[in-house]
């Protein structure tokens, strides 16, 4: 999924004719790649007779959808809007003529009309729809390395001209064993929830408080463990997106002490070898039989 938003905005006209078309006062907001309601409806359902609702781009004059003769009319569907424009058949009938556009792209932004007619008369709604900023959500390195026992970083960046308080919810999710996802760590509205954790990491994993204004959301994790190895997923939700970044835990390596400690036993095993072998010398002499020769005169 794409990581944009769209606001849409509508606005109600009443012809001379006197169809009153109604749309929603407030902006609406929807994700590219997701799904959005046009809302376009009458306030007094109307006679089925010579019904006809046209949905249309008044830039490409392109057909989203028709509704005629008491039925929807899809084959008359601009093919760009084919399969993604629906009505909602079961409510014409009492008034609603929205549609649902499915797999919103960049493409789809313009000024929508949806024309009412009604015998001799005619209302219609602009719906238009414009790109919102979308939120980038970064990870310096892809793959980090670390050592079993020792703490390690993982980076997560959200853009600096978002503010924290349109943050929503950062989490931090180990994901590399679908479906078992497991929680890392929460950050939701202004508070960081570390009971919330998976036990496996509880008070091991934090943010950098001081470093969310900023919109730093990184995450150190302490005394690294060999199960701690795969991936993992920062997830950004804003009020009208979700971002997302990941960071795998590569190749484990031994702590210094682990080095040191299998250093020291080398070297002791060493020692014990090299001291042993005069040893093993001497009692194998003293041990060895001696052999008396006669000798016949």
């Amino acid at each position: 999924m794409s990581m944009f938003g769209v606001l849409i905005y509508a606005a109600a006209l009443l012809t001379s004719e006197g169809v009153l078309v109604q749309g929603p006062a407030q902006p609406l907001v929807a994700q590219l790649g997701g799904s959005i309601i046009l809302p376009c409806s009458v306030e007094t359902p109307l006679p089925m007779e010579e019904l006809e609702v046209e949905w249309k781009r008044t830039d490409e004059e392109a057909l989203v959808h028709l509704f005629q003769n008491g039925e929807d009319r899809p084959e008359a569907q601009h093919q760009s809007y084919r399969d993604r424009a629906h009505f909602f058949s079961e409510q014409i009938f009492k008034g609603n003529f929205s549609i649902l556009l499915e797999n919103i792209t960049v493409a789809d932004t313009g000024i929508y009309r949806c024309v009412v007619f009604s015998y001799q008369n005619v209302g219609e709604i602009s719906v238009t729809i414009q790109h919102a900023e979308r939120v980038i959500v970064t990870a310096e390195d892809q793959i980090v390395f670390a050592r079993v026992g020792e703490d390690v970083v993982l980076n997560c960046m959200v853009d600096s001209h978002i503010p924290p308080q349109r943050i929503d919810e950062v989490s931090w999710k180990k994901v590399d064993k679908k479906p078992d996802i497991v929680l890392v760590l929460l950050f939701q509205n202004g508070s960081i929830f570390p009971e919330s954790s998976h036990k496996r990491y509880r008070g091991r994993a934090e943010f950098f408080r001081q470093e969310i204004p900023k919109g730093n959301f990184s995450l150190r994790l302490k005394n690294v463990q060999t199960a701690d190895k795969g991936e993992y997923m920062c997830e950004v939700h804003t009020d009208n997106s979700v971002s997302s970044a990941t960071v795998e835990i590569g190749r484990l390596g031994m702590s210094a002490l682990h080095i040191i400690t299998l250093m020291l036993c080398f070297i002791s095993l060493l020692l014990t070898f090299v001291l042993s072998i005069p040893v093993t010398i001497y009692i194998s002499k003293k041990g060895r039989p001696r052999i008396k020769y006669a000798f016949n005169s």
